[in-house]
């Protein structure tokens, strides 16, 4: 029996913030027009951290990204590739192939900074082309904001570094367990 199809989010989903929930959302929403299995691509640790060498603190770890993934969405397959010398460098063209061969992608949703591939050279843009070379479907997700900032782990990090924990849970969109980040009182 042939595996189905797949609608596929790509991304590293640290946090499952308010950004990534949109993603998410697209994904569910095209695997059901689609007749299609939604799926999440995901890494074991941060890439930033693999090519810098520079420790990322990370708001989640994989098995917490995926439990958060799978309480909010139904989505059952999150794939937590290892990111590895060869995923390091892999060029970005063979990403997009190793998606449709590998993981059977019928359909790519990406955000609009996604970045992949050898030295980050895969760009939403070039995602989009290489889909329509391949005949899969693509969505790219613009930016999420909120009070005219953009979402991001990064600044939610900032956020739980400096005991902003009710603000940081309003860029999340949910409750992350106790986090190392969280100073131990939230600023008055």
């Amino acid at each position: 029996m042939k595996d189905p199809k797949k609608v596929i989010a790509l991304g590293f989903f640290d946090g499952v913030h308010l950004g990534h929930q949109a993603l998410l959302r697209r994904t569910v929403e095209r695997a059901t027009e689609q007749d299609m299995t939604p799926a999440v691509f995901t890494f074991d640790r941060a890439p930033k951290e693999v090519v810098t060498g520079q420790k990322v603190p990370l708001l989640t770890t994989a098995e917490e990204r995926a439990a958060i993934i799978r309480s909010l969405f139904p989505i059952d397959e999150v794939i937590v590739a290892p990111f590895d010398h060869a995923m390091m460098t892999m060029p970005w063209r063979r990403f997009v192939d190793m998606l449709q061969g590998e993981y059977h992608a019928g359909w790519l949703v990406a955000g609009h900074d996604f970045r992949f591939g050898y030295q980050n050279s895969g760009s939403p843009a070039l995602l989009e082309e290489r889909c329509r070379e391949l005949g899969l479907g693509c969505d790219i997700i613009p930016a999420v904001t909120v009070d005219d900032r953009t979402v991001s782990s990064t600044y939610i990090r900032q956020l739980l570094l400096h005991g902003e924990t009710a603000e940081a849970r309003r860029y999340l969109g949910h409750d992350l367990l106790r986090h190392p980040l969280q100073k131990e009182q939230e600023k008055p």
